[in-house]
């Protein structure tokens, strides 16, 4: 497998059934655990019921009812506590019992780990604590994780740390309103990044 899949002008795998990994099915299947089989088919009850016409947030939440989650539990940045709240208030409504704990949570300051201030001249700069949101999720017996808009890197120290399956809600982007694929999509923003096409004006 070359994993250069970013860059087949095919993708036959998707269009006609074709294997270009030489893995055969019995491989695979061996691979997945019962619980994962198990999300699998949640996963693909939401994407064939609802394909295209509900969002991200209501997906997220179709998908829990499909595991036959009960507690959900969502690690937020504390630039987004206010959308937090809403997402709180939906899956309450939901039915769910929801757990979130923000990411300055203990409120330590990075002097104490030595980590470079946005703002240096501020003597509390409260550092991110990504390990301690998944712990004080984990002591709510939470089913399914929910990742809100972490910083690059915090994301992954709260993914490496959960107990059980993540899921990202929101990606942050400060710049692009948390949107990373507006850097993409935009034809100034790739022309910035260097990487517009050879036949692109």
């Amino acid at each position: 497998m070359k994993c250069s899949c970013a860059d087949c002008p095919t993708h036959v795998c998707y269009t006609k059934g074709v294997n270009c990994t030489g893995i055969d099915w019995e491989t695979v299947r061996s691979n997945y655990s019962e619980e994962e089989i198990k999300i699998m088919r949640a996963a693909a009850y939401v994407e064939g019921t609802f394909y295209s016409n509900i969002t991200r947030l209501q997906e997220t939440a179709e998908f829990a009812k499909a595991m036959q989650y009960k507690k959900l539990g969502m690690a937020f940045c504390i630039g987004l506590n206010e959308e937090a709240r809403y997402i709180a208030k939906y899956f309450l409504a939901q039915g769910f019992e929801f757990y979130s704990v923000c990411c300055k949570n203990c409120s330590f300051p990075k002097k104490e780990f030595n980590l470079k201030q946005v703002k240096p001249e501020i003597e509390h700069e409260a550092m991110c604590n990504p390990k301690f949101q998944a712990k004080f999720l984990a002591e709510k017996d939470v089913e399914l994780f929910i990742s809100c808009g972490l910083c690059v890197g915090h994301d992954t120290l709260f993914n490496k740390n959960c107990p059980g399956p993540v899921t990202t809600l929101v990606v942050k982007d400060r710049l692009l309103a948390n949107n990373p694929l507006g850097a993409i999509y935009s034809r100034y923003w790739r022309k910035k990044l260097g990487i517009m096409d050879d036949d692109e004006v």
